[in-house]
């Protein structure tokens, strides 16, 4: 290899490195995700209550935005986010509702004898936004297969 083009692999191999870093640092400084779940064994849920996800078990940069006290999370950036939900309600019908600012989202249903239901969608979220899983029919959900998550996919303006 002459020493021109042993300068010019040198150079190649170091524009894709320095492209990676560029590339890894942008993505880490739109990381907001979390994950919550909810505790162990069944927690009675009140009928038209919030869903309280105690544990967080993922926290992105920006997981200091769901609050586990009130189990909502409180969009940092917007964004095109994936929310999703899992809920088991164990031995008696279930009924939750994803919420943004109140309005209803999606729905989810479970029937008895441990069903679980699964609902993972698309949003478009504004900065400031407030997303929340609300218990609307049903007594308790079984322990911690009920989870509620999400991640910053794209940011936009």
């Amino acid at each position: 290899m002459t020493r021109t083009a042993y300068q010019l692999s040198i150079a190649m191999i170091m524009r894709s490195v320095l492209t990676c870093i560029l590339v890894v640092s942008m993505c880490r400084t739109s990381i907001a995700a979390f994950t919550a779940t909810s505790p162990l064994n069944a927690q009675p849920v009140p009928t038209g209550s919030i869903v309280k996800y105690g544990s967080k078990l993922i926290n992105g940069d920006l997981a200091s935005d769901y609050d586990p006290v009130t189990s909502i999370y409180t969009v940092p950036r917007t964004g095109i986010y994936k929310v999703t939900v899992t809920m088991m309600s164990g031995l008696v019908t279930g009924h939750t509702t994803l919420r943004k600012n109140g309005e209803i989202v999606v729905w989810l249903f479970t029937n008895k004898e441990y069903d679980m239901a699964t609902q993972s969608i698309n949003l478009q979220l504004q900065l400031g936004d407030e997303i929340w899983v609300q218990m609307n029919s049903g007594s308790s959900l079984y322990s911690v297969y009920n989870t509620f998550s999400a991640v910053l996919i794209k940011l936009t303006t």
